[in-house]
């Protein structure tokens, strides 16, 4: 039965996470991953608040564990990147390749990685963890839940911790035009990082687009 798990990863156990080191006001998110030959190429948003993302682009050059590095497109302070990872420094992806879960997002920070993985069963998750224990991939279970069990936004495909960060910040006032909260200041309630909750919003987003917007869209074009 479809299984859904979160796992955190230190920031600097990721290739893409030494960029935090020389930007640590920066945030990374994966946009999607493509495998290709023997490593991947994923495709990723950063986020930097001074805007200085030839700046990144050339971090990301000096890294050993990237082949290659491109800027694709520049939105206000966002980059979106396209890198080929060397093979010998795949990591987390190395587990996810070995075990065929798929990766639904990763967002990156100064504060660590936040991964959210779909596998057909709960054992695949358990060789998830098995695989990273014995290659030294420093992984920690957050959150570990089967579909069925979504009981409360099951509607929207939202899972409870979403459903939950999206209605605090509906009533604390973080989608108002005036006197919003920060995330920092709604994290603290939930006693998570920004990161996470950032994490929870967005899939938050995505899974209330995709069950209603865009299911609608296609019911129409039946």
């Amino acid at each position: 039965m479809t299984a859904i798990a979160e796992f955190t990863l230190p920031a600097a156990d990721f290739p893409l996470g030494r960029v935090f080191e020389e930007r640590p006001d920066a945030t990374l998110e994966l946009d999607r991953v493509v495998p290709t030959g023997d490593t991947v190429m994923p495709f990723f948003w950063v986020t930097d608040p001074d805007g200085d993302l030839a700046a990144i682009r050339d971090l990301f050059d000096n890294l050993p564990e990237l082949r290659s590095a491109t800027l694709m497109e520049i939105v206000g302070d966002r980059g979106l990147f396209n890198a080929e990872w060397d093979p010998e420094y795949m990591g987390i992806m190395a587990a996810v390749g070995a075990t065929d879960v798929t990766v639904l997002s990763a967002t990156g920070s100064i504060d660590g990685w936040v991964f959210e993985l779909r596998a057909a069963s709960m054992d695949q998750f358990a060789e998830f963890r098995r695989y990273c224990d014995d290659h030294d991939i420093p992984v920690d279970l957050t959150r570990l839940s089967r579909l069925s069990e979504m009981s409360p936004g099951d509607e929207y495909d939202l899972t409870p911790e979403q459903r939950e960060a999206l209605v605090l910040a509906y009533r604390e006032g973080y989608y108002d035009d005036v006197g919003r909260p920060d995330q920092d200041a709604l994290a603290a309630q939930f006693g998570i990082s920004r990161q996470a909750l950032s994490a929870r919003l967005r899939r938050g987003y995505r899974n209330l687009i995709e069950s209603t917007l865009v299911r609608e869209h296609r019911e129409d074009e039946q």
